[in-house]
């Protein structure tokens, strides 16, 4: 059993070093190709800048969780963008996902701590669960359903993938049909003080499980 997530921790905007996984691991290889080691000089310019003309151009983020087994896979993935057009703000939410509203509002898990909270519970045998977040400096191109604030939900071949944007709660959670696995990330806690969640939650066996947040920043 992987009990080992791959964690790069955000302190002041720091560079980023990922701990290397086994490499029987079929995830091992990922690290690489999403997030990329930043030299701390990379980062020094944009540290205590906030989104404004004069300062950070552009603040996203890229939440993306895939469910892995035998037989199928799932991804749910969604974009959230600050940038700043003619001197004003602009939110840009997107979904990549066909996605349906709904009156239900999923209920975040109760998890402590603040900054970036990177959670995996693990039960069974021959799991791999990953929780992986990076910083980018690359604005990427927007794709995906653009929505407002609200719950929104859609059904894939191994569970449900639900969407909420609120004013304090900006995330996805992908949920098993057979509920053995719960995979969460997001923003959280009023005007998202409590900053991000990365929960990876397995109960089976043979189960692959990946949870990957990416800061984009771009001055």
């Amino acid at each position: 059993m992987n009990t080992r997530p791959a964690i790069c921790l955000i302190c002041s905007l720091g560079g980023f070093a990922c701990p290397l996984l086994a490499d029987s691991d079929p995830l091992a290889l990922l690290s690489d190709h999403f997030a990329p080691e930043l030299a701390d000089g990379e980062l020094a310019h944009l540290r205590g800048r906030y989104v404004s003309t004069h300062g950070i151009s552009y603040f996203g983020i890229e939440f993306i969780s895939t469910l892995t087994t035998a037989q199928a896979q799932q991804t749910a993935a969604m974009n959230l963008a600050l940038s700043v057009v003619q001197n004003k703000p602009k939110l840009d939410v997107r979904i990549k996902d066909e996605v349906k509203t709904v009156t239900t509002t999923p209920q975040s898990a109760p998890v402590q701590g603040a900054g970036l909270v990177q959670v995996v519970q693990l039960e069974g045998s021959g799991n791999s669960s990953v929780n992986q977040a990076g910083i980018t400096l690359t604005v990427p191109e927007m794709t995906g359903q653009i929505v407002s604030a609200g719950n929104y939900e859609h059904q894939g071949n191994l569970g449900t993938a639900s969407y909420r944007v609120s004013g304090n709660y900006a995330g996805l959670q992908l949920n098993s049909s057979d509920g053995r696995v719960r995979l969460e990330q997001s923003l959280r806690g009023t005007d998202f003080s409590r900053g991000l969640l990365q929960l990876n939650r397995v109960r089976g066996d043979g189960l692959q499980t990946l949870n990957q947040t990416r800061i984009w920043l771009s001055r």
